[in-house]
């Protein structure tokens, strides 16, 4: 059944009052507030003043736009509604706000005289059209009216230049003003002069004129009830106000706020109480308990306000009070904040440390309000149970008490209808609950998850579920040791390459070979209709080769088929280059470059070729594994065969000092981890220097050594009395300077040549 649709203003304050704006702040320096909240507008009645009918908060937003300005859509609903909602609502919308003054005293002239035709921006217009019709000269003269005394009343450059003749033009209007005012037969038409008189002399700042004009004009008119009446009481409180009498104005401000939605908020924010005298004062000038419940209503808005202290009063006024219901939300919807998943939220230390949240009163404040949940369900004096039995639920699960929570939420099943629009409001704190709830890993439990994930329409709908399951199960898994899973709910695979970790990767690795995993698990590690099994393999062999474990990480390659290996990377660090490029594009093209796999099996052949030869060919093979182990550290244009990820940054002394090779970096969760290590490297250089009767290739292998010995101080540079040496400098400089690498050496290392050259 469709739901009816109310006023756009309704909807406006509604959503100001449920979800007001943050406290201002430096939206630079301050992260926005990360929580979760399964609070819908859809838990309010839609028939209730201020209530929305939409459900989720886009479709509202989009109901905003296309209504556009409370303040017109009510003019022109009013408008409407006078004259029997025959004219179309675009076409008052035209009339009123975009015609000329000429196109209004031209349709002016066409009623008077049917040889005067209609202005032709205003034809097929059905509200000029009904206007012509009926000869409705009254309310021609009037629009026109308002269009002279528009420049003065909106922001515009009248005022500009000439603020005195401005002020003069606006008492000449006024006298104009009451002189069609008096001429005038049709009482709502009156009302309307009564409006821009009183309005023009409350902008000119008239504010005795204002009381004046209001005390003359308001007796004269005899009309149903409209708007205008509290837009005019609007001026008239402003006008209160400016003189200093601030508790009728306030009581003024306070009737405008509770039944015009069109000036609500301006009233609002109009209303002004500053001590205790002039709020009792206030007080007594309510003539009925609906206007007193309005102004605790308003009270309750200050950000400062204690709701539970406001709702009280309301209660004891009116049970059934509409206000009430909505500050019910709305303090479940501050205490939601504070307390639901508190204990899992990832960002709670920044929540506390920006925002106060949860603050050091959100547990009392929510006993308290359960306490008088509980009074207003026990003493069933409240017409609809509904909202409370499910507030009372809610409130209990908020509070950590689950086994309450759910024997509330059944009251509550049996006290709202089916179809009702509690009805899913119901189903999603239920569904909050059983996620929240979950306090042991098993498969039941995982195979359950997974069709909430997978098939529940709520937790599709309603957005924040997947932030709210993700981090309960983070710290779910983490309190059982299921250290890849939780990975998971927080990250995507590709954060950990930054910093592999092996017990993840072994974890995962068994997860996606586990023929009878759960079906949590296999949403967890899907990739299209398989699994990222082989993403995995090809990580965990680059852990294992970044810690010098060739064997087993061929191994793990071979795990997977081998016409996969080429989908992880292809290199080739065996290229000889006296300077180090880290970013060097390509390789030579007669170079057939190797995939991982490949690789692995190259290095593990040509260490076995070196232990099982002897002399230059020995020599030339450890050569090879060094210069591989070399270009495939953090400095050298191989890097990424053995890591992911490469940051200029992690040379920074600041980053080396703990030892542990790893750099800060906020966007992966264990960091960056990088190989600095060239001591293998160094290793292979000296056993081909110590092989080989040649003195090229002794020659290269010193010089390689000496970068090693170079990079090996660059690391550690931090200790206490590290010094940089040059053992590999000094043997290259005694024992090869004749041969052409010296030179070559010299040549391209400015290093070598300041060591050559020192004195």
């Amino acid at each position: 059944m469709l739901r009816p649709v109310l006023p756009f203003a309704h909807l406006l304050f509604l959503l100001a009052w449920l979800f007001p704006a943050p406290i201002g702040s430096n939206c630079r320096t301050r992260p926005p507030f990360s929580g979760y909240s399964f609070i819908s507008p859809a838990i309010l009645d839609p028939e209730l003043k201020a209530a929305p009918v939409f459900v989720d908060f886009d479709a509202l937003q989009r109901y905003y736009q296309r209504k556009g300005d409370p303040q017109v859509q009510g003019n022109i609903e009013e408008w409407q509604a006078r004259f029997c909602e025959v004219p179309r609502f675009q076409d008052i919308g035209v009339l009123v706000y975009e015609s000329s003054i000429s196109d209004l005293d031209q349709l002016a002239a066409a009623i008077r005289s049917p040889s005067i035709s209609m202005p032709y921006r205003l034809r097929e217009n059905t509200f000029a059209e009904y206007l012509l019709r009926n000869k409705c000269l009254e309310t021609v003269r009037y629009l026109s009216f308002a269009k002279q005394c528009e420049p003065y009343v909106i922001q515009s450059d009248a005022w500009k230049d000439a603020p005195n003749t401005a002020r003069s033009r606006m008492q000449g209007l006024i006298e104009d003003g009451l002189q069609a005012f008096r001429r005038t037969k049709s009482h709502y038409i009156r009302l309307r002069y009564a409006y821009q008189l009183v309005r023009l002399a409350h902008y000119s700042k008239q504010y005795q004129q204002v009381l004046d004009l209001y005390d003359y004009l308001m007796p004269k008119t005899d009309n149903d009830p409209s708007i205008i009446e509290y837009w005019i009481m609007g001026h008239r409180a402003g006008a209160l106000m400016a003189l200093g009498e601030r508790v009728e104005a306030a009581y003024l401000f306070s009737r405008i706020f509770d039944n015009c939605p069109s000036k609500r908020e301006s009233a609002y924010r109009s209303f002004s109480i500053k001590t205790d005298e002039e709020w009792a004062a206030c007080l007594r000038r309510c003539q009925n308990d609906q206007e007193r419940a309005a102004l605790y209503a308003i009270r309750a808005r200050d950000p400062k306000s204690k709701l539970l202290v406001e709702m009280r009063h309301i209660y004891s006024l009116d049970p059934n009070n509409t206000y009430l219901q909505l500050l019910l939300i709305q303090e479940m919807n501050r205490l939601e904040k504070h307390l639901l998943g508190v204990s899992f939220n990832d960002k709670r230390r920044r929540n506390e440390y920006y925002y106060n949240i949860p603050s050091k009163d959100a547990g009392q404040r929510v006993i308290e309000l359960q306490r008088f949940v509980s009074q207003v369900i026990g003493e069933g004096l409240v017409e609809e149970a509904g909202l409370w039995r499910l507030a009372e639920g809610y409130l209990a699960f908020l509070s950590g008490n689950y086994y309450d929570a759910r024997i509330a939420f059944q009251h509550a099943r049996k006290a709202i209808p089916r179809g009702d629009f509690l009805a899913e409001q119901l189903r999603v704190f239920e569904l909050a609950l059983q996620i929240s709830s979950y306090q042991t890993i098993s498969d039941t439990m995982e195979n359950s998850l997974a069709y909430i994930r997978k098939f529940d329409p709520l937790y599709e709908k309603y957005e924040d579920f997947t932030g709210f399951t993700d981090d309960k199960l983070y710290q779910l898994y983490n309190q059982y040791g299921f250290k890849g899973k939780a990975f998971l709910f927080q990250h995507r695979l590709q954060e950990l390459r930054p910093n592999l970790q092996p017990d993840i990767l072994d974890e995962l690795i068994e997860i996606c070979l586990d023929p009878n995993r759960t079906k949590l698990e296999t949403q967890l590690v899907a990739q299209g209709d398989s699994t990222f099994l082989y993403p995995l393999l090809a990580m965990k062999a680059t852990y294992l080769m970044n810690n010098y474990q060739f064997e087993a990480a061929l191994e793990t390659m071979k795990k997977m088929p081998r016409v996969e290996w080429d989908n992880f990377g292809l290199f080739y660090p065996f290229i000889d280059r006296v300077k180090d490029c880290v970013h060097c594009k390509g390789w030579p093209d007669n170079i057939s470059p190797l995939n991982k796999g490949e690789l692995l099996e190259r290095l593990l052949e040509l260490d076995y070729a070196a232990k099982a030869t002897s002399g230059n060919e020995a020599a030339w093979n450890y050569y090879q594994v060094g210069l591989a182990l070399y270009n495939m550290s953090y400095f050298s244009y191989s890097w990424n065969a053995m890591d992911y990820y490469r940051s200029g940054a992690s040379l920074n002394t600041a980053y080396l000092q703990d030892g542990d090779n790893i750099t800060p970096e906020p966007r992966f969760p264990y960091d960056n981890r990088e190989h600095f290590d060239c001591s293998q490297a160094k290793y292979y250089f000296e056993r081909a220097r110590l092989a080989t009767d040649s003195l090229n290739l002794a020659a290269k292998a010193t010089f390689m050594a000496a970068k090693c010995e170079r990079n090996e101080y660059y690391v550690n540079r931090w200790r206490e009395g590290a010094v940089q040496t040059y053992n590999n400098f000094n043997i290259l400089a005694q024992n090869y300077s004749e041969t052409p690498y010296f030179e070559l050496f010299i040549r391209e290392c400015q290093y070598f040549r300041a060591y050559v050259l020192r004195e």
